[in-house]
């Protein structure tokens, strides 16, 4: 998802929305913190404030260094107003997975494929194709997944 933002020089919003759906990746503290810190300074220079804000709380939560305590601070200071310039598909009070080939999020609710093999979630425009996770199985299609044991098949 990190390579795919860089790719995206010249579209600022969906740099934006790519640095939050990252957010949403279960990493370790130490490389969520550089994720949150990524999202909140990317935000906050393209003046989406209420963003940023929300990354910053988020990364205060989450037992930063000195500095990076610092700069989610001083966001917070500067970012009272809550209004964003850009609006982003992200909605951080809805629990979503990202799709693994068009980088937008399934939020609960809505209808999903997956991959039978590596599990991976899909929106349902992409069934049929090669999953672009593992490159092994089509998604969508109907088969058991990995089975490393007897007993998984009860």
């Amino acid at each position: 998802m990190e390579l795919k933002r860089k790719e995206t020089r010249d579209d600022v919003t969906r740099q934006q929305e790519l640095a939050a759906y990252f957010t949403n990746c279960k990493l370790q503290r130490v490389h969520m913190r550089l994720v949150l810190l990524s999202a909140m300074t990317l935000c906050f220079k393209h003046k989406n404030h209420a963003t940023a804000a929300h990354f910053a709380r988020m990364l205060l939560e989450n037992s930063p260094n000195d500095g990076q305590a610092l700069k989610a601070q001083q966001v917070l200071k500067v970012c009272k107003d809550n209004k964003d310039t850009h609006q982003l598909n992200y909605d951080f009070r809805n629990p979503f997975v990202v799709c693994g080939a068009t980088y937008v999020p399934i939020y609960r609710g809505q209808k999903d494929i997956s991959c039978p093999y590596c599990g991976s979630r899909f929106v349902p425009s992409i069934e049929g194709q090669l999953c672009t996770i593992c490159e092994i199985a089509t998604v969508g299609a109907d088969a058991s997944g990995l089975l490393c044991s007897p007993t998984q098949l009860r």
